[in-house]
Formats: structure tokens, C-alpha cells, sequence
């Protein structure tokens, strides 16, 4: 069987220039990840509500931008559409280098959030034009693994510039956010010039005018066969991991002092790591294993993983420790099996005329799970301790598990098994390139 390096160079060109300009962005956003609220607090000096009320209204636009792009995709070319998500986002993010109050700081949120929205949707849609449904799922492993090994390197750049004794305080942090918006434009502008040869040749749609309008709206989408069920699964699979890392976690292993501060952040270290191994290791061979059982393995794992972090706070010490990390590696890797393969399956599953609504729809699920996690948490963990929020999750677990037995019956072989159509797919490929590509004239005598 291939290996992970492999894997990689089975994807084309193509989707390897959209992967290269992904692992840019991800860095140059590591670069601000942690900071956000420190900057606007301790660096600008704003009273707490003010980071507080602009991470609430970032992800507020965030979901009502990420539905309109994803019309917009429906309806104009990428060409059109990439560079100008790009440029949004990048601007909103260039925006907070100048938050000297509350003011700016909204009007940076409301900007960078209906940007951002737009960036994980329309690269979700330009890999999903790979030629076939198992490039498409090694195109959204490798995605992953790219996102989470940049962020990090950009996580450690960027508090080595913020740690830094040269010029102040606020112009440090200031760069670092010009920085990453410096990343989104660089990416715009290399989408520009490779789009029209890299993307819209492999059968992205039309020329720079407009593809199929799409005008019925979202109720399309939700109407497709299995689509919603999907959704509503991935909405759930980000509650229990995403929702929870910078919420539910830390909160119920630090309420009692089981775990310190110095072991929840080892526990992010772990999550990143593993999340990227698992990524390297396993991404040629998902493509063997039916997407239903790799929905419900990761429901179960996840399950399991919560209950390990229920047991961690009833202990103390390297035991507390050692099963909350022992928990963290099982809930990252439920996340690196789980989030490509569903983005994968949705993308099969979609008509090329909804295609965009449809991955609109896939980051509002991400948003809505990590979005209502911290509500979650903050609801249920003064609740018998805190084991009422990890039974809640634990029930969410099993739900995800009982679609994906749901959707095992119902898939199609194709769909639920990617690995079949994907080497027809290929096999197809080869055949039409071979049609297309005339023998060489003779030479002149």
C-alpha cells in the first residue's frame, strides 16, 4: 500500500497549488490565534467586554457571511469569487493592527468575520473539482494535516514576535496582524493568476461569466438526499471536539484542580500533534474504509475519550494527567478521521450547481458546534459537577454514531466506499488523457 508521501503526489497539480496557498494562510493565521483577546485587553488596554462582545460578533458574521458566499460561488466562477473572499478577510484581520478602541475593533470583527467565513468555503469548493472522489478525500485529508501543522509553526512564530524586546508592545502585535493579512492577499493574487490554468481547466465551470444562478436558494440543499443528515452529524461532531478544547475541557479538568494550567496547555500540544500524525498516517488508507464506519468509529472514540476525561477529574496528579491526555489523543483522533471524510462525502453527494451552498452550509456546522461548545459548557458544568456536560456528550457521541448505522444502509457503494469510484474515476482520466493527447507528428525528412 502507498505510503503518506505517496498519497500526496497522487493529486494534481491543481490541487496541490490550492493546498500550497492553504498552508500560507494557516500560518499567517497561527501567526494571531492565541492573541486576540490579550492584544485587545492588555496590549490596548480595553475593558473586557470589548474582546469579549468582538469574538461574539465576529462569529456572528462569520455564519451570515459564510451563506452568501457560498451563493456567490453557485453563481460566479472562482476566479471571481476567491480573490475577493481573500481580500475581505485579509483587510478584516489588517483592521485589528489599528483597534485602538472599541469602535475599530467592531468594525474590524464585523469585516474579518464576514471574510473568514468565506475562506474555509471556497477552498473546500476548489478541491472538490479533483477528478475524482478519492483525490477529492486525499485533497481533504492533506488539507487538514497542511492546517494544523502551519497554524502551529505559526503559533510559535508568533509568540516569539510578540515575546520580543524590540519597539513596543502594540507595534509587535500590530505587525503580526498585518502579517496575516499580508498572507490572505498573497493568496488572492496567486488564486487569481493559477485559477484560470489550475482550476477552472480540471472542470470547475465556465469561462470568467457566470455558472448555473442556483436561485432556489439553501432550502435546495437541504432537501438533497442525506445532506442534512450530515450536517446535523458534523454539527455534532463539532460540539464534542472543536466546541470543547478551549471550553468544556480545561473547565471541568481545572474546576477542582485535577489538571493545571501547565497540563491543559500540553493537552493543546498533544491535540495539534496528533491531529497531524494521524493525518499523515491514515490518509491513503481512509480512502479504503466505508465513510459510514469511519463516521461511527469516531463517535465512539469520542465517547470513550470523554469518559476517560470524566475519570481524570476524580484524580489527581500524573493520573489526572495521564488520562486526560490519554483522552485528548482519542478526541484528536476522531477529528483528523472524521472532518475530511464527511467534507469529502458532502462534496460527492452535491450537484455541481449547489456546491457552494452546500460547503457554505458545511463551515455554519463547524461555527454552529464550536460556537454553541462554550455555551454548553457554561450551562451544564456547575451541574453535579460537572459530569452533567460530559454525559450530554457523551449522548451526542452515540447520536453520531447511530447516523452514520443509519447512513450505512442507505449510501450508495460509491458514495459510502470512495476507493471504487475513485479508481474508475482515474482509470477513466488516464483513458481520456491518452484520447486527448495526439502521437507526435514525424519529423521532416
Amino acid at each position: 500500500m502507498p505510503g503518506p508521501l505517496a498519497a500526496v503526489r497522487e493529486l494534481t497539480p491543481r490541487t496541490r497549488i490550492v493546498l500550497g496557498v492553504n498552508a500560507v494562510n494557516s500560518f499567517g493565521g497561527g501567526l494571531v490565534l492565541p492573541f486576540l483577546w490579550i492584544y485587545l485587553s492588555e496590549v490596548r488596554g480595553l475593558p473586557a467586554w470589548v474582546p469579549s462582545s468582538t469574538l461574539a460578533v465576529q462569529a456572528a458574521t462569520a455564519v451570515v457571511g459564510g451563506l452568501l458566499w457560498g451563493a456567490l460561488l453557485d453563481r460566479f466562477t472562482p476566479r471571481t469569487t476567491v480573490p475577493v473572499v481573500m481580500a475581505v478577510a485579509g483587510a478584516g484581520t489588517a483592521l485589528y493592527a489599528q483597534a485602538t478602541g472599541a469602535v475599530t475593533a467592531m468594525v474590524a470583527a464585523v469585516v474579518y468575520g464576514f471574510g473568514i467565513s468565506g475562506v474555509g468555503t471556497v477552498l473546500r469548493f476548489l478541491y472538490a473539482g479533483a477528478a475524482s472522489a478519492r483525490e477529492r478525500q486525499l485533497a481533504y485529508s492533506a488539507d487538514y494535516a497542511v492546517f494544523n501543522a502551519m497554524t502551529g509553526l505559526g503559533v510559535l512564530a508568533g509568540g516569539a514576535v510578540a515575546s520580543l524586546d524590540t519597539g513596543s508592545r502594540a507595534a509587535r502585535f500590530a505587525a503580526l496582524y498585518l502579517a496575516d493579512g499580508a498572507t490572505f492577499w498573497l493568496a488572492g493574487a496567486a488564486l487569481f493568476w493559477l485559477l484560470p490554468r489550475a482550476v477552472e481547466a480540471a472542470g470547475a465551470g465556465g469561462g470568467d461569466g457566470v455558472q448555473s444562478t442556483g436561485r432556489r436558494g439553501y432550502r435546495e440543499v437541504l432537501t438533497q438526499r442525506h445532506i442534512g443528515a450530515l450536517l446535523g452529524a458534523l454539527t455534532l461532531c463539532s460540539l464534542v471536539s472543536y466546541g470543547q478544547f478551549r471550553s468544556g475541557l480545561p473547565g471541568y479538568l481545572t474546576r477542582d484542580g485535577a489538571v493545571g494550567a501547565g497540563g491543559v496547555s500540553g493537552a493543546f500540544a498533544v491535540n495539534i500533534v496528533v491531529a497531524v500524525v494521524a493525518q499523515v498516517l491514515l490518509a491513503e488508507r481512509l480512502g479504503r474504509i466505508r465513510r459510514s464506519t469511519v463516521l461511527a468509529v469516531s463517535g465512539a472514540t469520542w465517547a470513550v475519550a470523554w469518559a476517560l476525561v470524566l475519570a481524570a477529574g476524580e484524580q489527581r496528579g500524573g493520573s489526572a494527567l495521564g488520562l486526560a491526555l490519554a483522552g485528548v489523543v482519542l478526541l484528536s483522533v476522531g477529528e483528523a478521521l472524521v472532518f475530511p471524510v464527511v467534507t469529502s462525502l458532502l462534496n460527492d453527494l452535491a450537484p455541481e450547481a449547489i456546491r457552494g451552498r452546500v460547503n457554505a452550509l458545511l463551515s455554519v456546522a463547524v461555527s454552529t458546534g464550536s460556537v454553541a461548545g462554550p455555551a454548553l459548557a457554561g450551562a451544564t458544568l456547575p451541574v453535579a459537577d460537572g459530569i452533567a456536560l460530559v454525559a450530554v456528550l457523551v449522548f451526542a457521541c452515540l447520536a453520531v454514531v447511530a447516523v452514520a448505522v443509519r447512513l450505512r444502509t442507505t449510501l450508495g457503494a460509491a458514495a459510502d466506499l470512495p476507493a471504487v469510484d475513485g479508481e474508475q474515476s482515474t482509470a477513466e482520466a488516464e483513458e481520456d488523457r491518452a484520447v486527448a493527447t495526439p502521437e507526435p507528428a514525424p519529423a521532416a525528412a
